[in-house]
């Protein structure tokens, strides 16, 4: 009686070293490098795929393990099947695949359960270095290996499956192999690979769909090639946009980068706009209803997106004449974007020029009238708006969109606006504002913005001290210690204006707070208004009396406020120098309590 335990290479191996011939029980045999596997492995995966190179490789496998066991069990006259399992993992260690340890195994006539071990797996080792880790166990030949040989071996159908793998990053491979009845269902999944099927099915199944890829490919290039002749005759946007929809069947919509809005559309029907309205304010969406997006870059940057209605998933086909056509929508969005940016170039020059000074009136009056379509000689005034410079032009098209009369560009990362005489009346323009931030807030949520509003210009010559006035508030607005978004308007920041153009804002308002800070907090702790009664004191020139009148105060009353006045400020109110401090920083206080209250 045979056991597995005596078996070894010189015995189970016939080696002929003069021809070179090596036998395994009169069958021939081959030696071949790890390195080759690998590469063999490699190019299968490749070839076929990942999935289909799995199957491929189980079966393999198994013929491998079905040829061993039915060779082993001619070869000898064997104790038992349990002997004859084992003498199987012998074979497969001797063989070099793997060094094989049976940890657990059991069979009786309805039932097979054997547990074990794999050390060094070629199999894992090649996997890996070729594909990186997987999440899936990939030692498939000897998997295939050991359901070949159970399956000769025992008259029962069995599964085999790996719990580990080195090739998924565990510490080492254990395989189960179970009868298909005791096995689960996900662990019978893999039964489906063993189905018989030959290389040349494999491979006649890849030639068909590369014969299909190259099907879509031409139609792809066939569209794109019609979309370019469009765009090099000019035809406008909803032209190209109607190809593509006529393609592929389904409502197509273009949107620039971060405004969630249609720059141009091509709706087939009612129900895809609906549609297309739900997905833009993020409801749910019917089983019926498919939207696919596709982004629209040039140059690494996001310029927008394209996107794609319909009731059923795009085709193969389909997704590859989108994507073919991304790059002629992506010319068209970057061509207009850079028109738009030479516009916006030769506004900026034109502001640059009024503040140089240099530049004739009657032509710079000549150069307004091209690049404007608002009469800049009659009162208008400049606003700029400040936020994070990506999202920048974003700003501008969003108000392109929702406020088409006003004039506006982008100049050193603000978003300018030229106002005309209806904007110029203060009450108005608060209106606006409030309106104008309380629809950038909604849109662009994540954002703070800062609005400036420069003095009115009554000649175009003006024009551009509006613009440095609107920058200087900007810039105190910047540093005034605000984290919300706001607004503010010349008008309340004149009588300071003289001190933003000579003094940093960040400055400004640290002398402000060293000179107030103590007062504003006593009124704050106290609900008092000595800050009010300092103005008053300050605009009545230090007259006692006056000031005393104008606030309802008896002089003893208005003198005890003094006094509390002189103890929390730090400079002397009573001479010359201590005044104008005191001055200054009280209009700095107002200007910001303006803000304050626009934002309030």
């Amino acid at each position: 009686m045979m056991k597995a335990n005596r078996l070894v290479f010189e015995n189970a191996i016939d080696v002929n070293p003069r021809t070179g011939i090596i036998k395994f029980n009169n069958k021939r045999m081959v030696l071949e490098s790890v390195e080759a596997l690998g590469f063999f492995r490699r190019d299968i995966v490749k070839t076929l795929g990942m999935e289909r190179a799995k199957g491929f490789l189980l079966r393999y496998g198994w013929a491998c393990g079905n040829n061993a066991g039915s060779a082993i069990e001619s070869m000898y006259n064997w104790k038992d099947v349990h002997e004859l399992m084992a003498a199987g993992a012998a074979i497969h260690t001797l063989a070099g695949n793997v060094t094989v340890e049976i940890d657990e195994l059991t069979i009786s006539d309805d039932s097979f359960f054997m547990r074990g071990t794999w050390h060094n797996s070629y199999e894992a080792e090649q996997h890996v270095r070729h594909f990186d880790f997987s999440d899936e166990g990939v030692c498939w030949t000897l998997v295939g290996y050991v359901a070949g040989y159970i399956d000769k071996i025992y008259n029962k159908k069995v599964v085999v499956y790996e719990e580990c793998c080195k090739g998924k990053k565990d510490n080492n491979c254990t395989f189960v192999a179970r009868t298909v009845d005791h096995a689960t269902d996900e662990q019978r999944e893999i039964l489906r690979y063993f189905q018989e099927e030959s290389i040349v099915s494999e491979l006649d199944r890849t030639y068909n769909e590369l014969k299909s890829i190259n099907n879509s490919i031409l139609q792809s290039d066939k569209v794109h090639k019609k979309l370019t002749n469009c765009l090099l005759e000019g035809q406008s946007f909803n032209e190209l946009l109607k190809i593509l929809s006529d393609e592929l069947s389904r409502s197509v919509v273009i949107e620039m980068n971060k405004l969630n809005k249609p720059f141009a559309n091509y709706f087939m029907n009612e129900q895809d706009q609906y549609c297309y309205e739900r997905f833009l304010f993020r409801k749910k969406l019917s089983s019926k209803e498919i939207i696919n997006t596709y982004d629209i870059m040039a140059m690494q940057t996001v310029l927008g997106r394209i996107i794609i209605i319909g009731n059923k998933a795009l085709s193969r086909e389909q997704e590859m004449i989108v994507e073919r056509s991304l790059t002629v929508y992506a010319i068209y969005v970057n061509t207009q974007r850079q028109i738009a940016q030479s516009r916006w170039r030769k506004k900026a020059e034109f502001i640059d020029e009024i503040i140089d000074g240099k530049a004739d009136g009657d032509e710079l009056i000549k150069k307004a009238r091209h690049l404007f379509d608002i009469d800049v000689e009659k009162n208008t005034r400049i606003a700029i708006i400040k936020s994070d410079s990506e999202i920048i032009e974003s700003v501008h098209s969003f108000l392109e969109n929702n406020y088409s009369s006003l004039e506006s560009f982008i100049k050193n990362d603000f978003v300018v606006l030229i106002l005309s005489e209806k904007y110029l009346e203060k009450k108005y323009m608060t209106t606006f504002f409030d309106g104008l931030l309380q629809k950038l807030q909604v849109r662009f949520a994540n954002n703070t913005f800062l609005l400036a509003v420069g003095n009115h210009a009554e000649t175009i010559q003006e024009l551009g001290e509006s613009y440095n006035k609107a920058l200087l508030i900007c810039n105190f607005l910047l540093h005034s210690s605000q984290t919300k978004s706001q607004y503010a308007i010349y008008e309340n920041y004149q009588h300071i204006m003289l001190f933003l153009k000579t003094t940093e804002p960040k400055e400004l308002i640290k002398f402000y707070e060293s000179m107030l800070g103590k007062l504003i907090q006593y009124d704050l702790d106290n609900n008092s208004t000595l800050v009010y009664t300092l103005k008053i004191f300050l605009d009545s020139n230090g007259n006692v009396k006056k000031t005393a009148q104008l606030l309802n105060l008896s002089i003893p009353g208005f003198r005890y406020r003094m006094d509390k006045i002189e103890s929390l400020v730090p400079e002397d109110i009573k001479n010359g120098d201590g005044r104008f401090q005191c001055q200054l920083a009280i209009m700095v206080h107002f200007a910001l309590k303006s803000l304050n209250e626009s934002i309030s």
